[in-house]
């Protein structure tokens, strides 16, 4: 199924147009075919994103590593990093920031926080993610961090919009700690991403609990944990490693099942991600393999694209690709390779948009791609 030829870019040499966002037909000579061009800018670790009424894109910034602090009593590698998540909107008119002050915390140099966004009419949902292997600790923090790791609801007639504007629907975070459905110690949860199933419910990847759930006013459950990977070479030290599952994202197929990215825990193995296909009922089984570091989906005309934070090895420096995945096998055609860091996917009509640059403070990007 091959579309085009591969074509090789960066945030850093896409064309620039702001204001012009392409949510409704960039003029043709803004977007040749085959070349990416950059929609938004400016933007704190931006993760998942999606196409909204009117055709306005909306993107989850996770938050700013400027001014994380230690807290106290807990393991060094975390931080918090204060209320600097937040919301982005893009529409013809430009950006701007349509949700503010969310929780954001420092995990080993990463910044996690706000991971996902859904728009239904004038209803926001964002999925705050958060606390990883520190869930238990979530409780002792103070009140402004108790969003870590819960799904919330909001009106944007009233944006823009704080943290307090908004309403608790589900308590991933909680969930993990009380249910811990993988068994693994200590709890490990951090929601990253999320799918609407009906008013008030939706289906939630977590990727420290290594689970595909789903959350609403009726509660969380679980609808299937994730196996680990097959054990490899640890690159620092003696012995083998069984690298954890790490669901990354789920959006429904035609089909009406649902299907899981997977990014893979430590050490990252190339070519060790598999997408999920995963029925209503839980059951289990392999659409795709022998992908790299996958952290989106999404379908167009019954094909499903995927995003690869790192084409290679974790440790090169985040240089990844949009995919065109081929069911049932291992090898998938690059739409665009030598993306800086890409994260989200969100398609409408012949664009795809990819956020960029997921792991910077400030420098993080939106790009439009032509799927002709």
């Amino acid at each position: 199924m091959s579309r085009r030829s591969r074509t090789t870019a960066t945030a850093a040499t896409a064309a620039l147009v702001l204001g012009l966002t392409a949510l409704g037909g960039l003029p043709a000579s803004a977007a040749p075919p085959g070349e990416p061009v950059t929609v938004a800018t400016g933007l704190n670790n931006p993760r998942q994103l999606s196409i909204g009424p009117g055709h306005t894109l909306y993107v989850a910034e996770a938050g700013s590593a400027a001014a994380c602090e230690p807290i106290p009593g807990v393991d060094a590698a975390y931080a918090l990093c204060g209320m600097t998540g937040s919301v982005t909107e893009v529409s013809r008119s430009g950006q701007r920031r349509v949700v503010t002050d969310l929780p954001a915390l420092g995990f080993n140099g990463e910044v996690l926080g706000a991971s996902d966004v859904q728009v239904r009419g004038t209803s926001i949902a964002v999925l705050i993610g958060g606390m990883a292997g520190a869930a238990t600790a979530r409780d002792g923090l103070a009140d402004a961090f108790a969003d870590f790791g819960t799904l919330q609801t909001g009106s944007l007639r009233s944006a823009p919009l704080t943290a307090d504007d908004l309403a608790l629907v589900a308590d991933i975070n909680a969930f993990e700690v009380a249910s811990n459905p993988d068994g693994n110690d200590p709890p490990d949860s951090n929601a990253v991403g999320f799918a609407p199933l009906g008013a008030k419910h939706w289906a939630v990847t977590d990727a420290g609990g290594n689970t595909l759930l789903t959350a609403g006013d009726d509660g969380v459950s679980t609808v299937a944990v994730f196996p680990n990977g097959e054990p490899v070479p640890n690159p620092f030290g003696p012995g083998m490693i069984p690298p954890q599952a790490v669901s990354t994202d789920v959006a429904v197929g035609p089909d009406g099942a649902y299907y899981v990215s997977q990014l893979t825990g430590f050490p990252f193995p190339t070519g060790a991600s598999t997408i999920w296909r995963v029925t209503p009922d839980g059951q289990v089984s392999a659409y795709a393999t022998g992908l790299t570091m996958v952290t989106s989906l999404a379908w167009r005309d019954g094909v499903l694209y995927a995003v690869q934070l790192d084409d290679g090895s974790f440790f090169d420096g985040h240089v990844g690709s949009l995919r065109e995945v081929t069911p049932g096998g291992s090898m998938h055609d690059a739409v665009v390779d030598g993306l800086s860091a890409p994260y989200g996917l969100a398609i409408r009509g012949t664009s795809a948009f990819v956020t960029v640059d997921s792991v910077s403070s400030g420098g993080g990007s939106v790009l439009q791609i032509d799927l002709r």
